[in-house]
């Protein structure tokens, strides 16, 4: 658990919170705890379940955590209740936050166009305003008392509904950041991949500067929130700093900077000089936003790339109008003229984006 909990926000999430499951971390808490909480379960066992019950467990218990024999089910069931009786906040915490995290998990598409944001935010927020931490946790019951299962509910959408609305929010922000990262680099060999803090939603960015976007408020807490009013919480307990680490969206990310202004205008900088030494190259960038990561790679042309297109094309041209004249002109030949386009093809396709993106950025350069 403590590596569990010693995880950043979207660790949590993203690899590691589906794996948790309470009730193998119930068993194993049982026959591995100190003597202290083993004492505290032992009492609950003994409590619940009789003087019976308690003795056989006793007298098992050796056996059983061997190995050589296996408690039956009921057996099962007291040893996972006890133990999960015994849960301390930061393992009430994970519980409550796991199964808000499975119960949304599968709410929302992994990837979305641009124009779907608004929609995709508005059904987790409703995923997350329908949780019922009750139904949801089969040992609720033992776990939480009396009013906790509320409170702990209650905490964990909170968490949730912050930061989405926090990304979502920031979300325009990043997209006038998106619009002038590529009005400014202005070629067609930038590509982008955009993904979001918490969900890891992968948002399509790649024809921002062709159209207007507006994320819209689409919803609202019931109260004003701020970072102290989850650290001033009663539940605080649970030590928030692992709350507040949305640093990344993948778990072995490598972040180069932050998406400013200020980098937009170095990356700009970096591209000229790559062009004025006309080798070519490429730049990979991770850039951390206000709402998820960026990753960027640019593409530049060396002269010898573009010789060997201005090339390619003028040889394909030469050829098809031999081609056209020999197969409609001399030979009148459908066959040949469709197996020598066949093979002409093979000039063409290995390069056929490039060709493209190298035709948009000549017409470019021109206006």
């Amino acid at each position: 658990m403590k590596e569990l909990i010693d995880k950043g926000f979207n660790d949590i999430f993203l690899n590691e919170i589906s794996k948790f499951d309470s009730r193998k971390y119930s068993y194993d808490i049982f026959f591995n705890c100190d003597s202290e909480r083993f004492v505290k379960i032992s009492r609950f066992y003994g409590k619940e379940y009789g003087n019976g019950a308690y003795n056989y467990m006793f007298n098992a218990f050796h056996s059983w955590k061997s190995g050589r024999v296996r408690p039956n089910s009921s057996s099962t069931y007291n040893i996972i209740a006890s133990a999960s009786s015994s849960f301390t906040s930061d393992e009430k915490f994970i519980e409550a936050y796991t199964q808000l995290a499975k119960h949304i998990k599968n709410g929302f598409p992994k990837s979305i166009q641009l124009k779907d944001v608004n929609k995709t935010f508005e059904q987790i927020i409703e995923k997350i305003e329908n949780f019922d931490l009750e139904k949801t946790t089969y040992y609720s019951k033992y776990i939480f008392k009396g009013p906790e299962i509320e409170e702990y509910q209650s905490y964990v959408q909170t968490i949730f509904k912050f930061y989405t609305k926090t990304i979502f929010e920031q979300l325009n922000t990043d997209i006038k950041l998106f619009i002038k990262t590529y009005e400014e680099i202005n070629t067609a060999f930038l590509s982008t991949s955009f993904n979001t803090y918490l969900y890891n939603i992968e948002i399509e960015i790649h024809n921002v500067v062709n159209k207007n976007f507006e994320v819209k408020r689409v919803f609202d807490l019931d109260h004003q929130l701020s970072f102290l009013d989850l650290i001033n919480d009663h539940l605080a307990a649970i030590s928030i700093e692992r709350v507040l680490q949305i640093t990344k969206a993948t778990e072995n990310i490598k972040i180069d900077a932050f998406l400013s202004e200020t980098e937009i205008e170095k990356l700009v900088d970096r591209k000229k000089e790559i062009e004025k030494l006309k080798n070519g190259g490429i730049i990979k960038m991770n850039l951390k936003t206000n709402s998820g990561i960026l990753k960027i790679n640019l593409r530049i042309l060396s002269q010898i790339e573009k010789t060997v297109f201005i090339l390619r094309v003028i040889v394909f041209i030469i050829s098809m109008s031999l081609l056209i004249n020999y197969s409609f002109i001399q030979t009148k030949s459908y066959f040949i003229f469709f197996g020598g386009l066949f093979a002409l093809s093979y000039l063409i396709s290995p390069i056929y984006l490039d060709l493209i993106n190298f035709t948009k950025d000549t017409f470019k350069n021109k206006k």
